[in-house]
Formats: C-alpha cells, sequence, structure tokens
C-alpha cells in the first residue's frame, strides 16, 4: 500500500489506524510517502513503526506532486500488487481484500467512495450525488478511470505503463487510466473496496482544488484525441457558468458556499487549462 502524505499529522493517523486494521492472507506493507512535510507527518508514522512491523516511511522531497510521491513508493515497496490511498482520507474494513482480490483478475481496479462519514450533511452533498455513485468515474462522460485515492494495480501494469506522469497536478489518475486504455487495459470497479473521503470544508480550499482539477481536464482532452479518440465537446461545461449565475443567492449557506466554490474553480481551472494546454474545453 503506497500512502502519499503532505502535512497531513492532522489526519493521518486515522488513516493508520483503519490500514493497521485490514485483513488480508498474503504478505503485505504500508509505504507512507513523506513529500515534503513540515508538520509532524514523519514523527507521527515513526511513532506508529516502533510496533507496527509492516509500516515504512518513505522521505520524497526532491520533488512535489502526488505522482511524484507515489512513483518514490513505488520504487521503494516490495510487492507485486500495488494499492493506493491517500493520507487525508480513511479506508473502510476489507479494502485492501477487495482491492487485491480483484487484481488476481485484472491490471487496474477501482473502489467506491464513501462521503457521510468525514464530511457534515452540508458538505458531503457539496458536489452531488455523482461523487459516490456506483460504478468507476468517468472523465466528462467518456474514458472510465481509477480514482487515485482508491485504486490498485499489477506492479507489470505499473512498470509497463512507466508510472504516474509527474507534473499533473489534480489529473494524474486520469492520465495514468488514459495510457493504460491505449494499452488495451481497462479499469474494473468493485464496490467491495471503499474509501471514506475527506473534502476541503473551506469555500477558498475548495475553489483552488476545483481549479486545480479543472485546469488539467483540457490536457486530458487533448491527450485523448492524438490518441485517435473523441474528446469531450468544447463546450460541454455551458450548463455549468450558466448555474454559477442561477446560483449565486445560495452563498448565503454554508453548503451553497462550498458548491459554488467548487464549481466555480472547476470552471476557472478550465478556462487556465484551455489556455496553457491550447485546447478549447470550457
Amino acid at each position: 500500500m503506497i500512502v502519499p502524505c503532505h502535512n497531513e499529522e492532522s489526519t493521518l493517523p486515522p488513516q493508520l489506524d483503519a490500514l493497521e486494521a485490514q485483513v488480508w492472507d498474503g504478505d503485505w506493507e504500508v509505504v507512507v510517502v513523506d513529500n515534503g512535510s513540515t508538520d509532524r507527518t514523519a514523527e507521527v508514522v515513526g511513532e506508529r513503526m516502533a510496533s507496527w512491523s509492516r509500516l515504512r516511511l518513505v522521505t520524497a522531497d526532491a520533488g512535489r506532486g502526488l505522482s511524484f510521491a507515489r512513483n518514490a513508493g513505488v520504487a521503494a515497496s516490495h510487492g507485486r500488487m500495488l494499492l493506493f490511498c491517500d493520507g487525508d482520507d480513511v479506508v473502510a474494513d476489507g479494502w485492501v481484500e477487495g482491492l487485491a482480490r480483484a487484481l488476481v483478475d485484472h491490471e487496474l481496479v477501482t473502489g467506491r467512495l464513501e462521503l457521510e462519514r468525514l464530511n457534515p450533511d452540508w458538505l458531503a452533498l457539496s458536489r452531488g450525488a455523482s461523487a459516490a455513485a456506483p460504478g468507476p468515474p468517468r472523465f466528462a462522460g467518456t474514458f472510465a478511470y481509477a480514482s487515485g485515492g482508491n485504486q490498485g494495480m499489477t506492479r507489470a501494469l505499473f512498470d509497463r505503463v512507466g508510472g504516474f506522469t509527474e507534473g499533473i497536478a489534480g489529473a494524474e489518475d486520469m492520465e495514468f487510466s488514459l495510457r493504460c486504455l491505449g494499452l488495451g487495459v481497462e479499469v474494473h470497479d468493485t464496490a467491495d473496496a471503499v474509501v471514506h473521503y475527506r473534502y476541503r470544508t473551506r469555500a477558498g480550499d475548495l475553489f483552488r482544488q476545483g481549479r486545480t482539477y479543472g485546469a488539467c481536464r483540457p490536457l486530458i482532452a487533448r491527450r485523448m484525441k492524438d490518441a485517435g479518440m473523441v474528446r469531450p465537446p468544447r463546450f460541454q461545461g455551458w450548463r455549468s457558468w450558466l448555474w454559477l449565475v442561477i446560483r449565486l443567492p445560495t452563498l448565503v449557506t454554508a453548503h451553497g458556499r462550498a458548491n459554488w466554490a467548487w464549481v466555480a474553480g472547476n470552471r476557472f481551472g478550465h478556462v487556465l487549462g484551455s489556455i496553457r494546454h491550447r485546447t478549447l474545453m470550457l
């Protein structure tokens, strides 16, 4: 299991508790990758290592980002199966077994996200029901991809694809799955691997996260076109722009602010990404 972390001393302990409680018949290890943390993330892991032999800490501060951290974690690991989760979420009981059993018959697998345990009601609903819908997530209604914080793959596939592309913040999981698809490997979804997903709580953080995610979407659309696939329509998101205007009155509520900030950040990110990658996707 690879767990990339950056300044997660407060959210990492419950994730480590959940990982330590996992049951799997085979040998397994948990590799926490500290990607330049300035808080006590490394100390939190070090304190747990004294009583948990499966836990390891890797310091990866020569680069930044989830792709760099995940690649560093894989390089330091030994398993034939690679499972990925994040340090600010909490895996559910049976998560390891769910992904590992799916990997017996498939090369790339993903699980489900559960939103209610770690988020208040007003926040859990801020991105709509589709965020936790059954089935694998899809890029703008096109190809299915393995969610970065709840995915598993064989090491053979990871090596064949070449690992995660570094420098793609917010869409590294989509880009990885797209390259897998180019090799004829489709993602398999399993309902037996659930991750309790934690949202950002402040509107500003939601906006910035949405902007990061949105800015990478045009790049994925461009990669699809380069691969000979049908990319999403250039103005597919026009309804979201209209929605932002219509929903301005909801900014008086916490739920309304969270929802609006996420969508606004995402759409603004699409504009930035369209300019940066010279591929229109608004």
